[in-house]
């Protein structure tokens, strides 16, 4: 009788302590994954390595954003949270990878479906951005369940941009002093820094559907000298869907446009798993660029300047 009297205390107790606290004592835990396939693998912590930002809608309006640290989650790690009196029946959970090229425009007054991703524009009405050098989108809709039940949630990404590089072989000079191909004039930059590549035909962000918006940008990657094969050449940097509009590439060396080129009709889009390389060979009088997907060469385009 003295153990059926302790055992109903007990659950008194409890039951008043889950009233008193709002229930926050019984609140359910939420577990929050994130994955990455590719290649039948998940692959986004291998991928990420920024923060991501984490948006939760109920009724078509954000009430929570959370800023999750890659040291705060791993493969069989996820984020942890009690769930709140919002966290119950369907929500839907949008995500974004961190990148300081852009700006996350979704406050909580904007309206589910309205927020956006952009890239910042390096002189203001230049048209001119850096490229982001990657992002990952995620979005899921789910059954968060009662409040004091617990739920397990994987947020399914996908990559936002195609993976892009440009590459430029320089042109030579032979012992004469004369630039293979080129006049004697023909000035060999110093260093990378002397370099600018172009690239036209994509847009400058994407909204909360992952579709490209209507924006057309120039970007700007940075240039870097390759001390192994002495080109200069960009990172690999996160370029998004040119939405039907086609490629263009210039090539500025110092103050000089010395090369252009038109690569319709190739576009882009973020296939995922796809990367294009542009590579172009400056030592001609006419410099080539060759258009390479995935490895493989899809076409050589002369310049027409």
């Amino acid at each position: 009788m003295k153990k059926l009297l302790s055992i109903l205390l007990l659950g008194i107790l409890t039951l008043s302590s889950c009233v008193r606290d709002d229930i926050d004592a019984c609140a359910g835990t939420v577990h929050l994954y994130f994955s990455y396939i590719y290649g039948g693998t998940n692959r986004f912590f291998e991928t990420v390595s920024t923060d991501t930002y984490v948006n939760f809608y109920k009724a078509d309006h954000r009430y929570r954003e959370l800023k999750i640290g890659k040291d705060e989650i791993g493969l069989t790690s996820p984020y942890r949270f009690l769930k709140t009196m919002e966290d119950t029946g369907e929500i839907e959970i949008v995500s974004w990878t961190h990148d300081d090229a852009l700006d996350y425009v979704d406050t909580p007054e904007t309206p589910l479906g309205e927020g956006y991703v952009k890239l910042k524009e390096m002189t203001a009405g230049s048209g001119i951005c850096r490229p982001v050098n990657d992002l990952l989108y995620g979005r899921v809709v789910v059954d968060a369940g009662p409040r004091l039940q617990g739920a397990d949630f994987t947020i399914p990404h996908v990559r936002a941009v195609c993976r892009t590089r440009i590459t430029m072989i320089p042109p030579t000079v032979e012992d004469n002093g004369t630039p293979f191909g080129r006049a004697a004039s023909t000035i060999i930059p110093s260093g990378p820094e002397d370099y600018v590549f172009h690239l036209y035909g994509t847009r400058s962000g994407v909204d909360y559907n992952n579709n490209a918006n209507s924006d057309e940008v120039v970007l700007q990657p940075k240039c870097y000298f390759d001390e192994n094969s002495s080109n200069v050449t960009t990172r690999w940097f996160g370029s998004f869907s040119s939405e039907g509009k086609f490629l263009n590439v210039d090539v500025i060396i110092g103050n000089d446009e010395v090369a252009h080129f038109d690569c319709e009709p190739i576009s882009l889009t973020s296939v995922p798993g796809n990367y294009v390389d542009l590579v172009i060979d400056g030592r001609y009088v006419k410099p080539i660029m060759e258009v390479r997907v995935n490895g493989w060469k899809l076409a050589v385009i002369e310049s027409n300047i």
